[in-house]
């Protein structure tokens, strides 16, 4: 009967010593990862899209919850795999830190929430989350790019778009200002004046074609070089969609009495699902081909 005692006694201040531990890493994980977490928050809002990727991070996340929990039930324990996963994104973090080198923090980043995920489900629950880690890293590296694309895909998204609008019958010309940076398209000599801003660039279509294809295809394990495929064409239907949002934007303003804002917020939405349910397609003939 003593011994008995004395056995639950040291397992609940075994689990409790587990508890505090992972509340620990939590505590650390958030005040050491901070500033990269604000700056790619910023970078988000300045990409309205953008968040919607992350909401379908959010899904898939929820969705491996869901998952897990069925097969691993939640019982937070100190295990190998996951202190090797902490001890990897100190390593990363450290070197980021003298190097300079950001992926390399974002990388650490991923390791911690999957070494604290790794504590409370185990090696096997785990790695139901890889998918979605994977597309935690890619929005985030993505995200820090932003600013160093911006101006080319807004310029490539103009140029387009003026060039497809008068087959369409729409005149454009298209004017390029360098200080402060602007693309505008100038339609029907000034009747409509578009600009081309930083959350039309068609980075959010572009990463949310991308985020989704990538969890997609991590889910089914398809061989790697389908899923180098499956990036570049999701890559491309994104910025594909993002053109004819621009377009269509374009046209329904001119021609219809709908007030702007309503038609660039509805029409773009429509057209992002459009784009979503492309990639869906694009994953379903991928898995059919692959059997």
């Amino acid at each position: 009967m003593a011994d008995n005692l004395i056995k639950q006694v040291r397992a609940r201040a075994g689990q409790f010593e587990d508890r505090f531990f992972l509340f620990v890493i939590l505590i650390v994980t958030l005040l050491v990862y901070a500033p990269l977490i604000r700056g790619v928050w910023d970078l988000s809002v300045q990409t309205t899209q953008a968040l919607n990727a992350f909401v379908l991070l959010g899904v898939a996340f929820v969705e491996a919850l869901l998952s897990v929990l069925k097969l691993y039930p939640l019982r937070p324990a100190i295990n190998t795999h996951g202190l090797l996963l902490l001890g990897l994104s100190c390593l990363a973090l450290t070197v980021s830190s003298f190097t300079s080198a950001w992926v390399l923090a974002v990388l650490g980043l991923c390791l911690n929430i999957g070494a604290f995920l790794s504590f409370c489900f185990g090696r096997k629950g785990v790695a139901i989350f890889y998918p979605a880690l994977a597309g935690f890293s890619v929005i985030v590296v993505m995200l820090m790019l932003v600013p160093q694309v911006d101006s080319l895909l807004r310029l490539a998204a103009g140029t387009v778009s003026a060039w497809g609008l008068p087959y369409l019958g729409v005149r454009a010309n298209l004017f390029v200002q360098q200080d402060p940076f602007q693309v505008l398209i100038v339609a029907e000599n000034g009747a409509g004046i578009f600009n081309v801003a930083t959350e039309c660039n068609g980075f959010g279509i572009l990463m949310s074609s991308v985020i989704l294809s990538l969890i997609l295809a991590l889910r089914r394990r398809v061989p790697w070089y389908s899923l180098a495929l499956l990036l570049v064409l999701s890559a491309i239907i994104g910025l594909g969609f993002n053109i004819i949002r621009i377009i269509a934007i374009a046209m329904a303003s001119l021609q219809t009495t709908i007030r702007y804002a309503v038609i660039h917020e509805g029409l773009g939405s429509l057209i992002y699902l459009l784009a979503l349910a492309a990639i869906l397609l694009l994953n379903w003939l991928v898995r059919r081909r692959l059997g």
